[in-house]
């Protein structure tokens, strides 16, 4: 009986597994979906290197129609896509030198979040 195992050919992993493996952790996208408001450019901030970019947005060519008891309507869930990484910060504002202006606030501590973008509400608006 071994208690110490033999290292073989099928229990070594070669660099190139383990340059797969990080970049699999490195390539971590969120899924989900923000309200924008309208007039506002999307930019983020990259903490680790300090640079400020406008997200690329895509818009999407086609549409869905859908039809009502009283009316068709047509309703496009995909509008306005982006590729989102986990790494940058988001937020909207009306160009880059508001941007700036912004994330700098964010460092100098005034500004407790610099991500801006609203979560919709699942129960919608309700009238009280």
């Amino acid at each position: 009986m071994n208690i110490v195992p033999e290292i073989s050919k099928q229990n070594t992993i070669s660099q190139f597994e383990i340059e797969q493996v990080q970049l699999q952790k490195q390539e971590f996208y969120l899924l989900g979906t923000f309200l924008r408001t309208k007039g506002l450019t999307l930019f983020y901030y990259n903490p680790a290197s300090g640079e400020i970019k406008e997200a690329n947005i895509k818009y999407s060519d086609t549409i869905h129609i859908y039809k009502y008891p009283d009316r068709w309507a047509i309703i496009d869930w995909e509008n306005q896509m982006c590729t989102v990484d986990s790494r940058v910060i988001y937020f909207e504002v009306l160009n880059i030198k508001v941007a700036r202006g912004r994330v700098k606030k964010y460092k100098e501590g005034k500004i407790k979040e610099l991500c801006n973008l609203r979560i919709p509400n699942k129960e919608g608006i309700k009238f009280y």
